[in-house]
């Protein structure tokens, strides 16, 4: 009563001030607003529009309000409407895998959202298709949800990119129903369904089957769980498996019917539920999956979480590498699949669920046949090293732009621990040998610092060609990004080699300082010599792309977006002033900024890329692409003759090899007439001069109030008077009938399914 009154003297107070409102909205001019200081850009961006429904989310329209009104969670079902809520609420489960909202998705059913009645999984319900089978599937949903969101929860993967965890209320029924609970409940909703006829009664059992199935291997799957039960993977994976080919023969026998959305229950999904929520930012719009598209995302995310096995089946680090660079490049992975990836890797201070994080880099270490000392300074120094091996295969599995953000970042990090590692080793090497004798790398293997640098070159690499997979580089800018990816990996191919033929340490006098050996000289040889075969191909390929580039973009069929208009005086003096070497050079700075700063490898400058390119532009553009094809026969020679040594090898050496191959081909259907044609005959000097030329000469025409006819008298007599020009001409006719007869035009893509972290290019 106290509260009553209370509320009642607020009654008393209030003001309308809607006029004042109004009065202060008419005052104000175009452009302006009235807010307090407190008001930050981040507020403005996160604010709703009321009552736009294309921001307003919460918005009731009047056919929003005619389907609220249609939701009795009494209405008798029949087995037809149970499968197409079952079906709903699966694409909202789907949807929410995919970075939806739980506001979008799941929340919408009102069966989820609403009280739920007393009589579920009760025999002497009324509503037996509602209370036997639907409530145990949405149940079932709802402790499924909650050990996603609980993974979620370990910050694997970013909120408002991977995940939206933008609610601040969730409802997962696990306060009310426990794990047996749930399964019983879909125990009695397979004794009912097996008690009906029909394809309905066939298809929700199926139904049944696997949601029983996937909540025991979402129980189960969790890195807690594994540490403590470490043959729980076994029974996982082995149910998830079932899982997959039970859910791929529902695909199969139900085809017809997936592709049937049905009828409808009108009410049971309220699509502008966040008004129920309070929400910590503003829910963008987002459609469902269709049911197709939900049950091939079901595929996806079981065949992804099959991956655990994988992982931890791996016996090396350097396999480990592999798996999570190969994990990189898969876009298709759910948030849910790389957030278990990496509890599961490096949960609890354990890698794999076993080995501490320090022997960890041990391990590293010694595989590339180092030894690897004891002492307080080592491991303080393999805790640091672990601390970013692990936080890099964290970052292999963020989403796609944030992997090579984060990957140039880590560069520099990894620069630094380098230089801690030459210091280890000297200091290391000085306990049973002169100090001269431990700075001098004929004398000291540098074991610490060799394995930092080859991580830190595994790096570089990949930051570099993951630009490739996210459109980063323009065509105009490939010649150079291939060829500091050459000096990269022809860099790291040295380093490879000199740790190669390092012979053995010799033995220390101090026992102490020296752990056993975790791998024999023949493994650690073997490994070394697979590693040097991978970045062999992947420096002869990036030197063909390079060379391939090149002669497109001196031909101009690779041009910067200030090159592509020639309409007005302004455009081509942008152009002009663009091509200029201080622009150049601005360009390259900023494109590789990351790598300018690294004490190691010695970063490529641009005085020392325009020398290079200088260097190419004396041969004929044709042969550029002769001398490519050779180097791409070369590449796959080597990596033939690797195989039938150790095999078809690692996925990325078999992805890799693809990447060759194909390109290989696309040179190879180059038709002799065009790398014969004078277009091509020209030098690159040649035709740099030409392009150059042709520009003065578009900016001269369009300089000056000159009307058209003195503009072509003037054309024809600078023609005439300069030879350049005319060659100029000569040569870009030759161009553009090789273009315009479709026998140079080139086309850049990647394989996905492949490495689509390198290009495949095709003349057609």
């Amino acid at each position: 009563m106290a509260d009553d009154a209370e509320f009642a003297q607020m009654d008393d107070d209030w003001l309308d001030i809607t006029a004042l409102v109004r009065e202060g909205a008419r005052s104000l001019g175009s452009g302006e607003m009235i807010k307090p200081d407190s008001l930050s850009l981040l507020d403005a961006m996160t604010s709703v529009q009321v009552m736009d429904p294309r921001l307003d989310m919460g918005m009731l329209t009047t056919a929003d309000l005619a389907e609220i009104a249609l939701w009795d969670i009494d209405r008798p079902l029949t087995l037809s409407d149970t499968l197409w809520v079952a079906n709903r609420l699966f694409c909202c489960e789907m949807t929410w895998h995919n970075s939806a909202s739980l506001l979008q998705t799941i929340y919408t059913c009102n069966y989820y959202t609403d009280n739920l009645p007393t009589t579920i999984g009760s025999p002497t319900t009324g509503n037996r298709e509602r209370d036997l089978v639907l409530y145990p599937l949405v149940v079932a949903t709802g402790l499924c949800c909650r050990r996603v969101w609980d993974e979620y929860l370990r910050e694997n993967v970013y909120s408002e990119e991977d995940v939206m965890l933008g609610s601040t209320v969730v409802k997962f029924f696990d306060d009310r129903f426990s794990l047996p609970d749930a399964l019983g409940l879909l125990d009695v909703a397979q004794a009912y369904l097996e008690t009906q006829e029909g394809v309905e009664a066939d298809m929700l059992a199926a139904h049944v089957s696997m949601r029983r199935r996937w909540l025991r291997v979402l129980s189960s799957l969790f890195a807690e769980y594994l540490s403590e039960d470490p043959s729980a993977l076994d029974r996982s994976m082995d149910e998830l498996e079932a899982l997959r080919q039970e859910h791929n023969a529902y695909r199969s026998t139900y085809s017809d019917h997936i592709g049937c959305a049905g009828a409808g229950v009108p009410g049971v999904f309220d699509a502008k539920c966040m008004r129920k929520f309070p929400s910590l930012a503003p829910i963008k719009p987002r459609d469902l999956l269709a049911l197709g598209e939900a049950h091939a995302a079901m595929a996806s995310l079981v065949s992804g979480l099959l991956l655990v096995r994988t992982m931890l089946g791996l016996e090396s680090v350097e396999s480990l590498v592999h798996f999570f660079q190969g994990v990189s490049r898969q876009g298709d992975l759910l948030p849910f699949v790389r957030s278990l990836l990496v509890s599961v890797f490096a949960g609890d201070g354990l890698v794999l669920l076993t080995q501490p994080v320090s022997e960890f880099v041990r391990r590293a270490i010694s595989e590339l046949g180092g030894h690897v000392g004891a002492g307080e300074r080592v491991d303080l120094f393999c805790m640091e090293a672990a601390r970013m091996l692990v936080d890099w295969f964290r970052t292999l599995c963020q989403n796609a732009p944030r992997q090579r953000r984060i990957a140039l970042k880590y560069v520099a990090g990894w620069d630094s621990l380098q230089a801690e590692a030459e210091q280890l080793d000297i200091w290391i090497y000085s306990q049973h040998a002169s100090e001269a004798e431990a700075s001098d790398p004929n004398c000291n293997p540098f074991w610490f610092s060799s394995w930092v640098y080859h991580m830190k070159l595994v790096l570089m690499g990949g930051g570099l060609m993951t630009g490739v997979r996210l459109d980063v580089y323009l065509d105009y800018e490939f010649p150079m990004v291939f060829c500091y990816a050459a000096q990269i990996f022809e860099a790291h191919q040295l380093h490879l080699s000199r740790m190669l033929g390092m012979t053995s340490p010799m033995q220390p006098i101090d026992d102490r300082l020296w752990t056993r050996r975790r791998v024999s000289d023949t493994e650690s040889k073997e490994q070394l010599e697979r590693w040097l075969a991978i970045v062999a191909a992947q420096k002869d390929l990036a030197t063909a792309l390079w060379l391939v580039s090149h002669a497109c973009e001196r031909l101009g069929l690779f041009r910067a977006p200030w090159a592509k208009s020639k309409k007005s005086q302004l455009a081509l003096a942008v152009w002009q002033k663009q091509e200029t070497p201080s622009a150049q050079e601005a360009r390259f700075a900023l494109r590789f900024r990351a790598f300018s700063r690294l004490n190691s490898p010695t970063p490529l400058s641009f005085a020392n890329w325009a020398a290079t390119r200088e260097q190419l532009d004396e041969h004929a553009i044709g042969d550029l692409f002769t001398h490519a094809a050779r180097v791409l026969a070369d590449a796959k020679a080597a990596m033939d003759q690797s195989r039938r040594r150790f095999g078809p090898g690692s996925e990325a050496f078999r992805d890799l090899y693809y990447v060759v191959v194909a390109n290989s081909v696309a040179l190879a259907k180059l038709p002799a007439d065009v790398v014969g044609s004078p277009a091509l005959a020209a030098t690159g000097s040649q035709a740099s001069v030409f392009r150059e030329a042709l520009l003065n000469e578009a900016v001269a025409d369009a300089a000056g109030d000159v009307t058209k006819a003195k503009a072509k008298r003037d054309k024809k007599k600078r023609a005439a008077r300069s030879d350049l020009a005319k060659s100029a001409r000569e040569w870009q006719a030759h161009v553009d009938r090789l273009v315009s007869s479709d026998g140079l035009k080139v086309a850049w893509s990647t394989a996905a399914e492949r490495h689509p972290d390198w290009p495949l290019f095709a003349f057609t």
